[in-house]
This record gives structure tokens, C-alpha cells and sequence, in this order.
């Protein structure tokens, strides 16, 4: 097994917004960004795409021992955003209400598609995913939310002299 990281969180969220009838009916654009302050995608293409669905594509990690066995512990964050009329309270929240359910939809998807993931001995947590709803002054005209889930991957840590100098 190489140390490489076996889960694909852009193409994971991508296969979801191409499967949900909420996502596609809405126009969700798959995309990436560097975190919350940057959302390089999202800015980038705000003008000609109306809904996102970005994935952070750094992620916090841990590497722990469990039951003998090493695993890359990683979390992912996911915003789900979606443009608005500005300064109209009415769109804003019709807006954040099908991120609310869309976010909701792919919770009961990872729910079903962690079983296939346990088979690759990728562990999906679907028992507690966080979540919070960006306030209003985040973008004009846009709101949504943005959730972490996390994953926990075998990575193989056996000691290879080859690898070093002395």
C-alpha cells in the first residue's frame, strides 16, 4: 500500500452534485478553494454560476495507531453556497433554506455510502458532522453553509533503510 491519500473529496462531492435532483435543479458547481478566506472558485466565478458546492482542498490531519494498524485521520470542509438577491431578505433565506436541505441530502448519502468506502477500508464518520451557516455579511448576495466530515484511511508507516542516507 503506498502513503498516498485514497479518498477523493473533489471527486466525491462532485459524484453528489451530479446524482442529487436538488443539486443539479439549482445549478451546484462543483469546486475547490484554499479555505474560507480565499474560496478562489466561488469568486472567480460568481458572476456566471448561481450555486457552489466547494470543496477546501487543504484539509486538517492527524496520523493515529488504532488497534495496532496506522490511519491518516483527515477532515474536510465543504461549503455550500448559493447566490441571492442582494439585500433581500426573502431570496437570501429561500437561498440558505436548499442549502440547509441539500446539505441534508448528502449527510443521508454518506450514511448509505460509507458501507461501500468500509470495503476500501476508508472510514467515513457520518455519526457527527458539523456544520455552520455563514451570517450575512460573509458575500453579498450569496449565503449557505459549510460542514466538516471526516475520514480515516490506513496509511502504511514500515520503516525502509532505503529511504535514508545513514
Amino acid at each position: 500500500m503506498d502513503n498516498i491519500n485514497l479518498f477523493d473529496a473533489h471527486a466525491y462531492f462532485k459524484g453528489l452534485c451530479a446524482k442529487n435532483k436538488l443539486a443539479v435543479a439549482n445549478n451546484f458547481y462543483p469546486c475547490s478553494c484554499s479555505g474560507i478566506d480565499t474560496l478562489e472558485d466561488v469568486v472567480t466565478n460568481i458572476r456566471t454560476k448561481s450555486a457552489f458546492c466547494c470543496v477546501d482542498d487543504t484539509n486538517d490531519a492527524v496520523v493515529e495507531q488504532i488497534n495496532g494498524g496506522y490511519f491518516n485521520h483527515r477532515v474536510f470542509t465543504v461549503f455550500l453556497l448559493k447566490r441571492c438577491k442582494l439585500n433581500d431578505m426573502e431570496s437570501r433565506q429561500k437561498s440558505l433554506d436548499i442549502c440547509r436541505q441539500l446539505f441534508r441530502q448528502f449527510h443521508s448519502r454518506m450514511i448509505i455510502d460509507k458501507n461501500g468506502l468500509n470495503d476500501e477500508l476508508i472510514y467515513l464518520n457520518t455519526d457527527r458532522i458539523p456544520s455552520r451557516e455563514i451570517g450575512k455579511y460573509f458575500m453579498n448576495g450569496c449565503t449557505g453553509l459549510y460542514f466538516m466530515v471526516d475520514i480515516q484511511e490506513p496509511t502504511e508507516l514500515i520503516y525502509n533503510k532505503d529511504e535514508w542516507n545513514r
